[in-house]
């Protein structure tokens, strides 16, 4: 029998990076990536899904082993979490309507939405003292406030902004703010170094192999990320 290795999952789902795992066709970039890593070292995965907040407690008292859910490595996290070698280079996005296309000097004054504990909220809290951040704590609901007009723009990771405005063709990514190149990586206990070691050589043979390249263009094609 395989052994188990436990995924936590965030509950504002990263389309495409994956869908909700609750509503049945769980599937995107990641549940690839760890059917592949399931597959090289011969692992049963489970998941476990929570709010941000929650998964990281959890993997800080190790009820999980990982969060693989479009988890950014910052050196910040890096003081109390180890990463896996990063699978997904990215930046963060200004989304808006297609009709009033806004780049980063036009967001000042403006209701511009971001999800709780994420890096395009500390982003915008160093950048401005003068705009009205409007927080949600799913990606249904910050795109609903975009799409109603509740807010001016929203500022998202650009995998995340690119999935969810394909279902929503009124909106669109207007820029990428240069000065935030970020990667994704899954994301462990301070303590599994032995895991980390296996994730890196699986992550350094699909580099090698092309598997990551080939999933970049199987769920971002034309993307520009």
């Amino acid at each position: 029998m395989n052994e188990k290795l436990k995924i936590g999952l965030d509950f504002a789902a990263p389309v495409p990076l994956h869908t909700d795992f609750s509503k049945g066709n769980f599937e995107g970039f990641e549940v690839d990536l760890m059917n592949q890593i399931a597959a090289e070292l011969n692992l049963e995965l489970e998941y476990s899904v929570s709010f941000w907040k929650d998964i990281i407690r959890d993997l800080q008292d190790k009820k999980i082993d990982v969060i693989c859910s479009a988890a950014t490595k910052t050196s910040e996290r890096e003081k109390e979490f180890l990463f896996s070698r990063p699978y997904l280079d990215f930046h963060l996005g200004v989304v808006c309507y297609q009709s009033n296309r806004l780049s980063l000097d036009d967001l000042t004054g403006k209701r511009i939405g971001v999800r709780i504990s994420t890096e395009a909220e500390k982003y915008l809290k160093e950048k401005f003292s003068d705009i009205k951040l409007e927080y949600s704590d799913s990606n249904e609901e910050l795109y609903s406030q975009l799409r109603k007009k509740e807010i001016d723009a929203l500022l998202d990771d650009s995998p995340i902004a690119f999935g969810l405005t394909q279902d929503n063709p009124e909106l669109s990514i207007s820029s990428l703010l240069p000065d935030t190149s970020a990667q994704y990586a899954i994301m462990l206990n301070k303590n599994n170094l032995d895991l980390k070691k296996k994730l890196d050589v699986c992550m350094d043979k699909f580099s090698s192999n092309g598997l990551l390249e080939e999933l970049q263009q199987k769920w971002f094609k034309g993307a520009e990320l």
